[in-house]
């Protein structure tokens, strides 16, 4: 939970430090007008080359950035014992007690036992979609395996356009840091005449500079870890479903709920691995 902060704070520290240490003064760096521009136009840009539901996506991702790892051992421990507890109900008692739970999950008792598997939308709809179609009955020439990538493929595209939009703005950054440094040159140019004042154009040259520096301090440090951040939050969420969609076919298959949580439990990536459990 602390992670990304501590290492936002390093590079703050780092960077202003390391300033000061060779004698710079912090209120050289200190332009908020050059702030305005750089950042201004970068969320400009944004907003002009994405479709709003990418917006929507990056706040997601942005807020998870600073929370703590939404996919974690505990997020697979739910997940299979949520999945486990819907198809042993629907062994026992028949598909259609389904209907009732995936109809209204956040009555359900039984989702309400998962908190962290409600906490995710995409997989929380990946599961009651999924369930919803095996309602349906569907007939045997339908290859829901296929059916199941296909989705899960849907959505980590979608997902992707994420990163794929900020790492734009990443390679942006830097140009538009050039636009606020020839802003400042231009200004600076008013100066050469009359009296010159070398103090006051030294001033201005090296305020013009700043912006440049702006924009690849900016993009490097800033955006740059968030693009890799949220493709690392992607490939985990990837590896989720995919878990998911393993245990949902081998149940549509007639396996055990036993099996299918082994089945599951085996594509947990290692970093996340869980104990087999004897059967109860």
């Amino acid at each position: 939970m602390f992670a990304k902060p501590l290492g936002i704070l390093l590079i703050l520290v780092s960077f202003l430090g390391g300033f000061m240490l060779m004698g710079g003064s912090l209120a050289a760096l200190w332009h908020p007008s050059e702030l305005v521009i750089i950042l201004g136009i970068a969320l400009g840009a944004f907003l002009a080359s994405t479709p709003v539901y990418v917006w929507w996506r990056t706040l997601y991702f942005f807020g998870r950035y600073f929370s703590s790892e939404r996919v974690t051992r505990e997020v697979y421990r739910q997940t299979l014992g949520l999945l486990e507890e819907l198809s042993r109900l629907s062994r026992s008692s028949g598909v259609l007690t389904l209907e009732k739970h995936l109809l209204n999950p956040d009555d359900s008792p039984i989702f309400s036992e998962y908190p962290r598997v409600m906490a995710h939308p995409d997989l929380k709809k990946f599961i009651i979609d999924n369930f919803h179609y095996l309602l349906l009955n569907p007939p045997a020439s339908q290859n829901f395996a296929a059916h199941l990538d296909h989705q899960v493929y849907a959505l980590t595209q979608s997902m992707s356009e994420v990163p794929k939009a900020a790492g734009k703005v990443a390679d942006w950054l830097p140009g538009f840091g050039i636009v606020a440094a020839v802003m400042g040159v231009i200004l600076t140019m008013e100066l050469l005449s009359g009296d010159m004042d070398v103090a006051k154009i030294g001033t201005a040259i090296g305020a013009a500079l700043v912006g440049t520096l702006t924009g690849v301090f900016v993009a490097f440090a800033m955006v740059a870890p968030f693009v890799h951040a949220v493709e690392v939050m992607i490939r985990q969420d990837q590896n989720l479903l995919e878990m998911t969609a393993a245990f949902l076919e081998a149940y549509a298959n007639g396996v055990s709920p036993h099996l299918a949580v082994e089945i599951g439990r085996q594509l947990v990536p290692p970093e996340f691995a869980l104990p087999p459990r004897n059967e109860d």
